[in-house]
C-alpha cells in the first residue's frame, strides 16, 4: 500500500509535524476541505499511535479546529492520548 514507509519513518520519532492535506482552493467549502484532509490526518494519527505513541504531534492540516480532535480521538482509541502532546498549528 501507499503507507508502507510510515512505520520506518515514525518509529522512534519524538516530534511529528503533520502538514498533510490540500490547501483550500477558491470555491472550496470548509466541508470539502475537511472531507479531504480528515482521512489523511486519521491515517497519520493511527500510524503515530502505533509506531511513536509518545511523540508530540503538531497538526497543521486545515481545518485545524477539526483535524486536531480527530487525531485526539484516534490516540484515545489506542490508549496513548496525552493532551500535552497534541497541538494544532495555525497562523
Amino acid at each position: 500500500s501507499g503507507n508502507d514507509g510510515l512505520a520506518a519513518a515514525l518509529t522512534g520519532a519524538e516530534v511529528v509535524v503533520i502538514p498533510a492535506g490540500v490547501p483550500r482552493k477558491p470555491g472550496m467549502t470548509r466541508d470539502d476541505l475537511f472531507n479531504t484532509n480528515a482521512s489523511i490526518v486519521a491515517t497519520l494519527a493511527t500510524a503515530c499511535a502505533e509506531h511513536c505513541p509518545d511523540a508530540v504531534l503538531a497538526i497543521i492540516s486545515n481545518p485545524v479546529n477539526s483535524t486536531v480532535p480527530i487525531a485526539a480521538e484516534i490516540l484515545k482509541k489506542h490508549g496513548v492520548f496525552n493532551p500535552k502532546k497534541v497541538c494544532g498549528v495555525t497562523t
